[in-house]
């Protein structure tokens, strides 16, 4: 079955797949013809809890509204055929193949799933993001791009400041090659599109926002 659906999932549920989902989200429906569904879960979630402070907080630099997430327990109802897995942990991944071992191909660490991407020939066997998919999926089983020691999005919650710069520095990093690649895809039924990329940074985006901001006080003017 081909999927259209991103199931983001950490352990809580509170901090990290939230965020790199709404990341996720907000910026893939710059890409013309992308009908991806974004979605998060934990796999120790205390269901109906909101998002961690710092999240909303570090959410809301990335223009995100996190306020009204719910926090939400992976299980197997949450997955369906055909979705693809993004892992905050290696840890995470091993419990997903526990609950759905048909989804081998398709849970990957969010950034392994960014390195696979990022290699030429992976980017250049899709022409969808199904193609991105399986392309990575066997890129991963060949041996082509090799795996790295620590493909974890580091767990903030409870640390130092630095540990928090840290997590947001590998989770949108991350997010960038994925969209990056998203972005390289050709539109589906259309010419391609010459939409930039999402801001990567989040000085990126407070630049591209005052541009914003100053080519609409222009117009006004």
């Amino acid at each position: 079955m081909v999927g259209n659906r991103i199931v983001v999932v950490c352990t809580a549920n509170m901090i990290r797949s939230p965020f790199i989902a709404g990341l996720i989200r907000s910026r893939v429906q710059t890409f013309t013809g992308c009908g991806l569904e974004v979605e998060s879960a934990g796999t120790a979630a205390r269901p109906g809890i909101g998002a961690a402070p710092e999240t909303i907080d570090l959410g809301k630099t990335y223009g995100l509204d996190l306020s009204g997430h719910r926090t939400r327990r992976l299980d197997e109802g949450v997955l369906a055929t055909g979705d693809t897995v993004l892992c905050a942990e290696r840890a995470h991944r091993r419990v997903v193949l526990d609950l759905r071992p048909d989804l081998l191909s398709r849970v990957f660490t969010v950034r392994e799933f960014a390195r696979l991407l990022a290699h030429g020939p992976v980017r250049d066997a899709a022409g969808d993001w199904e193609g991105l998919v399986r392309a990575a999926g066997r890129a991963r089983l060949s041996g082509r791009v090799m795996p790295e020691e620590d493909d974890d999005v580091v767990d903030p919650v409870g640390r130092a400041q630095e540990v928090w710069t840290a997590f947001e520095r590998e989770a949108t990093q991350a997010v960038s090659a994925i969209l990056a690649a998203v972005g390289a895809l050709p539109p589906e039924g259309s010419a391609a599109s010459s939409s930039p990329l999402p801001p990567a940074t989040r000085r990126e985006y407070r630049t591209r926002l005052a541009a914003l901001s100053s080519r609409r006080a222009a117009r006004r003017g």
